[in-house]
């Protein structure tokens, strides 16, 4: 080997050596620059039954287990859904600091005529939900059972 090339050596002439090089430079230079959205909601995230309504001001509870009403979380969205088909899906915003968590801008979610603001309280009722604005204290988040409050009522779910 006369030039000591190491690119003769693998029997690629400099121009596709370049090429390569270059095709290289691109391909991470694109990976690189993606990112994956990841959500800090922790084991928030998901599907969870809700199995339990408790008024905290008589001791009252609606038992649920036998209902299909779902809270699914993921990112900043909230889906409301009754499987049943017997209610009104709905859609929120949500904002979650530690063990506080604020639901808003509610809409009513249908993908066929597009989404349609929620104006109507009367419609979160089957969700444990009386406000379109909502502040929910996180009492418990752990093996895959979660437990919220608002000031009058107490949510029981099991994640699903």
């Amino acid at each position: 080997m006369k030039n000591n090339h190491i690119f003769q050596f693998i029997g690629m002439n400099s121009r596709n050596c370049l090429l390569l090089l270059f095709t290289s430079i691109c391909m991470l230079s694109l990976f690189s620059s993606c990112e994956l959205e990841t959500s800090h909601n922790g084991d928030l995230d998901g599907m969870w039954h809700l199995i339990r309504v408790d008024t905290l001001e008589n001791g009252h509870y609606a038992d649920l287990q036998n209902e299909k009403i779902y809270w699914s979380f993921q990112r900043k969205l909230l889906q409301l859904d009754d499987k049943s088909g017997r209610n009104t899906s709905i859609l929120f915003y949500f904002d979650r600091q530690a063990s506080n968590m604020k639901v808003y801008n509610a809409y009513i979610y249908d993908r066929n005529k597009g989404d349609e603001k929620l104006n109507d309280p009367m419609f979160l009722h089957p969700y444990g939900l009386s406000k379109l604005e909502e502040n929910l204290n996180i009492e418990h988040l752990s093996g895959g059972k979660l437990l919220l409050s608002t000031a009058k009522l107490r949510l029981r779910f099991v994640k699903f």
